[in-house]
C-alpha cells in the first residue's frame, strides 16, 4: 500500500516539476515582451512618432487651456490629432476626444487690447449613468474638474451627487 502511495507520489512530483518547468517558460516570455511595441505597431507608429503626437497634444491642450488662441488654430491642430490613428492609444484616446468636442464650439472674440480670447461652452445632455466627474473627463481629460460644471449649473443642478438623464447641462472652458 505505500509502494502504491509512493509512486503515486512520485508521478505527481514529476507532474509538478513539469508545470514549474512550464511557468519559468512562460514568465520569460512576459518579461522579454514588449507591450509598449506591440500597442504601437497595431496602430502602425513608432517611438517617436509617438513621443511627436504626446508633444502636439500637450501644446494643443494648453492652446485650448490659456484661453488666448484663436478657435480656428484650435480646431485645425486638434482635428489633426483627432484624425490621427495614434489617438487610439489609451494614453491619448480621452484627452483627444475631450479636446476635439471642447473645440466644435469655440468662437474668438477679441478684447480692448486686441487680445484675442476664447469664448463660448459646450452643452451636454446628460444619459442614463452619468456622473460630473464623468463628464469631466469627457469633456477636460480629467475628473478633477468636475466643479466647474457644477458652478456653470447651478440653477440645474441643486446636489451634485444626483443629476438625471436629460438635463442639458452647460460645459464652461476651462482657464
Amino acid at each position: 500500500m505505500y509502494a502504491i502511495d509512493a509512486i503515486l507520489l512520485l508521478a505527481r512530483l514529476d507532474t509538478l516539476a513539469l508545470e514549474i518547468d512550464s511557468l519559468r517558460k512562460l514568465n520569460e516570455f512576459v518579461e522579454n515582451y514588449d507591450c509598449e511595441a506591440e500597442l504601437y505597431a497595431i496602430v502602425g507608429a513608432t517611438k517617436e512618432q509617438v513621443s511627436d503626437f504626446r508633444i502636439k497634444l500637450h501644446e494643443a491642450e494648453s492652446m485650448v487651456s490659456s484661453n488666448n488662441t484663436p478657435g480656428d488654430a484650435a480646431r485645425n491642430m486638434i482635428a489633426g490629432l483627432y484624425n490621427s490613428k495614434i489617438k487610439c492609444l489609451p494614453e491619448f484616446n480621452d484627452r483627444v476626444a475631450a479636446l476635439y468636442v471642447k473645440t466644435q464650439n469655440i468662437t474668438h472674440t477679441e478684447d480692448q487690447s486686441g487680445e484675442v480670447k476664447l469664448t463660448g461652452e459646450d452643452m451636454y445632455t446628460v444619459v442614463y449613468g452619468d456622473v460630473l466627474t464623468a463628464i469631466s473627463l469627457k469633456f477636460y481629460g480629467t475628473v478633477n474638474k468636475w466643479s466647474l460644471i457644477w458652478e456653470a449649473n447651478r440653477e440645474e443642478i441643486e446636489d451634485p451627487n444626483f443629476i438625471y438623464p436629460g438635463q442639458k447641462l452647460k460645459i464652461p472652458l476651462t482657464k
